[in-house]
């Protein structure tokens, strides 16, 4: 019985391994096999897993990462109160850094119609978000880093980041605040985490901004989520003052 029960067990990781491998490539099998075995170890899976924050998301992007979403009422209840949130500022264009598969651009599409452009560096991610807003106007996708933006100096009147510099490490954070001072016009907004796992950093946004010199207009938590304290909502005024001269290397975050 013990033996019948271990070939069943061997089998059906076989097969999923394979089942892996078929859909998306050796990549995506290796991401999946350490995902497994790493579950209970944060910090060798931070290591092995997320010292390359690109790789992990490029291969972590698909079908199960939006079943996976999709599937928490929480996550929609939080990309509501970021667009409500943010349309009270009437903006006249957002550029969200970390786009993902779209939520969050669907979510905005529905509270205003000004255009509305995402970046993400993971070409899974963009692969899905063009098929779940394939169905709204408006809505541009580029694949791009967020350290190094495709986009003129202060071109775009609102900058917003969704859970997305809280998964970077210290420098690439860092850079990815410098790009949204320089290509932001108005206001840059943020939904960003405070707390640390092995894919989280937990950065205090607002006090990296106030580093820069810019003015905080509100910093507060949010309300829908499901740890509250944990969370930070930030809306920056990118026009507030000069910021303070700084070290291209001196940390901000």
């Amino acid at each position: 019985m013990a033996g019948n029960l271990g070939d069943f067990i061997a089998a059906s990781l076989i097969g999923r391994a394979c089942a892996a491998y078929r859909q998306r490539g050796l990549g995506y099998l290796c991401y999946k096999v350490l995902k497994r075995a790493l579950h209970d170890r944060p910090l060798l899976a931070r290591y092995l897993l997320y010292r390359a924050p690109r790789w992990y998301w490029e291969q972590r992007g698909g079908q199960d990462y939006f079943r996976e979403q999709e599937a928490q009422v929480e996550r929609t209840d939080r990309s509501r109160f970021i667009a409500e949130q943010l349309t009270r500022y009437a903006p006249q264009s957002i550029l969200e850094i970390g786009c993902g598969y779209g939520k969050q651009l669907a979510t905005l599409r529905a509270y205003t119609t000004v255009p509305l452009v995402g970046v993400d560096w993971s070409l899974s991610q963009l692969e899905l978000a063009r098929r779940y807003l394939s169905a709204r106007t408006g809505i541009s996708l580029v694949r791009a880093d967020g350290t190094s933006l495709p986009f003129a100096d202060k071109s775009i009147d609102v900058v917003l980041t969704s859970a997305v510099i809280l998964h970077n490490p210290p420098a690439m954070a860092d850079s990815i605040l410098r790009e949204i001072c320089r290509v932001g016009r108005r206001l840059a907004i943020h939904n960003e985490d405070t707390n640390k796992s092995f894919s989280r950093f937990g950065y205090n946004i607002a006090a990296a901004y106030r580093r820069l010199g810019y003015r905080v207009i509100e910093c507060r938590e949010i309300p829908v989520a499901a740890q509250p304290a944990i969370t930070q909502f930030c809306v920056i005024d990118l026009r507030s003052s000069t910021p303070l001269v700084m070290s291209p290397t001196q940390p901000l975050v």
